[in-house]
């Protein structure tokens, strides 16, 4: 999913981004995936900051 979250982004498709790694954040939340969890929170925190919404 996250190559998914990358091809999206790379075409400008940041709001496609954000509801894909939201969706897998679920997943990861859901399922106890605490490794997926921390590398879905790490793609959006990268998401957020290329748009300059770093709080």
């Amino acid at each position: 999913m996250h190559q998914l979250g990358s091809i999206y982004a790379n075409k400008g498709e940041v709001d496609e981004v954000i509801a894909l790694y939201n969706r897998v954040l679920e997943i990861d939340e859901r399922s106890g995936n605490v490794q997926g969890k921390a590398g879905t929170l790490h793609q959006l925190a990268g998401i957020y900051a290329n748009k300059g919404e770093v709080d």
